[in-house]
C-alpha cells in the first residue's frame, strides 16, 4: 500500500457515496491505508506520533499523507489528495460522506486548528514520498 493507493481508496469511497463514516475520521483513514486500530481518536494518534514524523506545511504533504487538526473532543484527520492542499475527509461538505475540500475548510467549518501532517499513522510507517 502506498499514498497514491490510499488517496485513490478515499476517492473511490467518495464516488460510491460510502456511508457510515460520520465521526469516524481516524477509522476511515486507517482503513484507506489498511492499518489496524490502535488509538481511540485522531488527536490521540497525532499526540502519539514521534516529532520526527510530523511536518507543519500542508502544501508539502505527499499524496496519501494524513493531515491532522485539533478541536472538539477527538480532533480530525484526513488524507492528502492528488491536488496540493486538498484533502479527502469525512463529514465535509456532507455529514456521513467523504468529500474533497481545501484543507482550510476544516478550520472554517468547525473551528479546528491545523496541526500538520505525518508519514506515520497509528505507529505504522507510511509509504509516502515527502
Amino acid at each position: 500500500m502506498n499514498g497514491v493507493q490510499a488517496a485513490e481508496k478515499m476517492q473511490q469511497w467518495h464516488i460510491e457515496r460510502k456511508t457510515g463514516v460520520k465521526g469516524m475520521c481516524l477509522k476511515t483513514c486507517r482503513l484507506a491505508w489498511n492499518i489496524p486500530a490502535k488509538f481511540p481518536s485522531a488527536i490521540s494518534a497525532w499526540d502519539n506520533t514521534p516529532k520526527k514524523n510530523k511536518f507543519i506545511d500542508p502544501m508539502t504533504a505527499p499524496i496519501g499523507a494524513p493531515l491532522f487538526w485539533k478541536g472538539g473532543r477527538f480532533g480530525h484527520v484526513a488524507i492528502q489528495s492528488h491536488k496540493p492542499g486538498y484533502v479527502w475527509t469525512t463529514d465535509i461538505p456532507d455529514k456521513d460522506l467523504i468529500g474533497l475540500v481545501y484543507y482550510t475548510v476544516v478550520q472554517d467549518k468547525w473551528g479546528y486548528k491545523f496541526l500538520g501532517w505525518t508519514n506515520k499513522l497509528n505507529g505504522v510507517d507510511l509509504n509516502v514520498k515527502a
